[in-house]
């Protein structure tokens, strides 16, 4: 009971106390009503309104009498003219007694009501020998006889009257007793449950202050867990950060390796296998790149990277990339764009590429014949822009369970152990996450062996035409610039073995001069002894760190503080790349490193060293 009264709310506890005062007022109000009822009632049941009118018939009953009996025996000389006054007085009071109020009880005892009638008729019958000139003395003998011996029974009525009185004052002292004790136990009943509403009260008081205590308690607690949340989040980036710098480092020289063994002389066999090692750590990294990704996504440490984007170039250049795999599977690939060649948009084209490599990926990868399409539009929804880019594939499509878990981490649409398509099943989980992180969302249609239609809604957000600040990468493609024609010195500072033997190599085969150093505090003292034209700067190294050099570097006296340096980062957090921008780095090459990404970014790099804005800042 006390826990189903503590569980109600104050509010309710309140109001119910407060409707039984108001219902305890009530019922003594309701008998105050009902005393002041009975004090009316008993008031029109007064003692001497009963009494009085019987004694003052008995009184005039006996006047007559010997008023009559004086007149009859002519003892003095007695006039009919007052016999005739005292029969009507006598008269009167008998009708009083008949219709007061006050004598309604006494007319209810049988003998008062039968002595009165018998006076209504006495009064009759001496009015009727009194009428006319001359009195009837002999009916008036008769009557006078009778009455005489009725004294007896007048008598008797005043005593009826004395009796009734006192009963009715017994009754009304009893019903003010009756009345007081009950109005006593009400008053009592409500001094209860007043001390009942102090007790809850105060006892409500005590819980509201241990609630408090609980809260502050709880809140405290609170802030524990949030700040240990905290820790831990950052805890987690930093190994995240440190798994992404020790798995991606040996990727680096493996697939690195790899890749210049696969430009080497090899017979068939061995083409082979190396083209078979090189897919499967391709699937290596692509599998490490959608972990880490779902692992910052769920610490909240994706940060977008907004930056102005030519909508246009930007579908040309994802159409670049994927035309060889489509001309690989024989499938026919097209991108329709209704969209001009001057709009240019607000958004994060690294995190869109990714959605859309996701979901070109999948259409390819699920695709045996037919086509995929690339559609994309900018549409106008109640004051709002959106841009839709659809990627609909003539694939083996889903059925309707499919659909409901599609975007499920880890789901596999055919996830039987003999399933034909490989893959983890994170890359549809991410990408509907960043979509939304975007502001936007994924939706899908599909139908079995008809195919699918993924569509991509981000608000759209319209710039004014400028060019962008494009990825080293791009801005090569763009400009058409390759790798330099002249040989150049390289200082490359990485602490791996491994991807030191891969970049040795690598920049030897493209013709250029490497100096290696394991850490950066080599690296710096190499650049205070020694001239180069570029820097390529791994970030996690033992002794002094990429970033820490790279600032010591900027530190220097000019012309050496200016050299261009690329940063060989594992890192793929956005907190990394700002800290590396902070720290004055150019460039970023994101582990494994290819050929083709170095030769693009070291020739965008050297073409800004050189252009005649910086030379003019120097």
């Amino acid at each position: 009971m006390t826990g189903r009264f503590k569980s109600l709310p104050y509010g309710t506890v309140l109001f119910v106390f407060s409707g039984l005062i108001a219902l305890a007022m009530v019922a003594l109000l309701g008998f105050e009503w009902t005393q002041r009822q009975a004090l009316a009632e008993q008031g029109s049941k007064r003692v001497d309104s009963v009494t009085a009118p019987a004694f003052l018939l008995d009184r005039e009953f006996l006047r007559f009498v010997n008023s009559l009996d004086v007149f009859l025996e002519a003892r003095t000389p007695h006039p009919v003219e007052e016999l005739r006054t005292r029969l009507d007085i006598f008269q009167s009071k008998i009708e009083t007694v008949r219709h007061s109020p006050g004598s309604a009880l006494l007319l209810q005892i049988p003998e008062v009501a039968k002595s009165v009638e018998q006076m209504v008729v006495f009064g009759q019958r001496a009015e009727r020998a009194l009428s006319g000139g001359k009195p009837d003395t002999h009916q008036l003998h008769t009557l006078l006889e009778e009455m005489q011996n009725f004294t007896a029974q007048s008598l008797a009525l005043g005593n009826s009257a004395d009796l009734l009185g006192s009963k009715l004052l017994e009754q009304q002292t009893h019903d003010l007793l009756q009345q007081n004790l009950q109005i006593l136990w009400l008053t009592g009943g409500q001094l209860v449950l007043l001390v009942v509403v102090a007790w809850g009260l105060m006892w409500r008081s005590r819980i509201k202050q241990l609630e408090e205590k609980a809260l502050l308690l709880l809140n405290a607690e609170l802030y524990q867990a949030r700040h240990d949340a905290d820790r831990a989040n950052l805890s987690k980036s930093v190994f995240l950060a440190n798994m992404s710098h020790e798995l991606r480092t040996p990727f680096n020289g493996v697939m690195g390796l790899l890749s210049l063994l696969s430009k080497t002389q090899l017979n068939a066999e061995q083409a082979d296998l190396v083209k078979v090692a090189n897919e499967s750590a391709q699937h290596l990294s692509r599998l490490l790149n959608d972990t880490l990704d779902l692992s910052a996504l769920e610490a909240g440490s994706i940060k977008l990277s907004v930056e102005p984007l030519h909508l246009v170039r930007f579908l040309d250049a994802i159409a670049a990339t994927f035309k060889p795999l489509a001309s690989q599977k024989n499938l026919r690939f097209e991108i329709s764009s209704d969209i001009t060649d001057d709009v240019w948009i607000e958004s994060d084209s690294t995190r869109l590429r990714q959605i859309l490599f996701n979901l070109l990926h999948n259409a390819f990868k699920f695709t045996q014949q037919g086509r995929v399409l690339l559609l994309a539009r900018i549409t106008t929804e109640a004051h709002q822009r959106w841009l839709e880019l659809d990627v609909e594939d003539s694939g083996i499509g889903m059925n309707e369970e499919a659909l409901g878990q599609l975007f499920q981490r880890f789901f596999q649409a055919d996830a039987g152990l003999s399933r034909q398509f490989s893959g983890a099943g994170l890359g549809l989980h991410i990408s509907l996450a960043l979509a939304r992180r975007m502001q936007g969302d994924i939706t899908v249609r599909s139908k079995v062996s008809a195919g699918s239609i993924f569509t991509v809604r981000l608000p759209l957000v319209q710039v004014e035409a400028r060019a962008p600040a494009p990825s080293p990468a791009i801005h090569a493609a763009a400009t058409g610039t390759s790798a330099p024609a002249r040989s150049v010195r390289i200082l490359v500072a990485e602490d791996h073995p491994v991807n030191q033997k891969f970049m040795s190599l690598l920049l030897q085969r493209l013709g250029h001069t490497a100096t290696l150093c394991e850490n950066g505090e080599v690296a710096v003292h190499a650049m205070h002894e020694g001239d180069y034209d570029l820097v390529l700067m791994d970030i996690h190294m033992p002794v002094m760190d990429g970033l820490t050099a790279t600032r010591a570097i900027r530190a220097m006296p000019w012309p050496r503080s200016q050299v261009p340096i690329i940063a060989l980062t594992a890192d793929v957090l956005q907190e990394a790349r700002d800290q590396a921008r902070a720290a004055g780095v150019d460039a970023f090459i994101t582990k494994p490193v290819t050929q083709e990404d170095l030769e693009s970014v070291m020739a965008a790099v050297l073409a800004r060293a050189k252009s005649p804005d910086l030379l003019a800042t120097h």
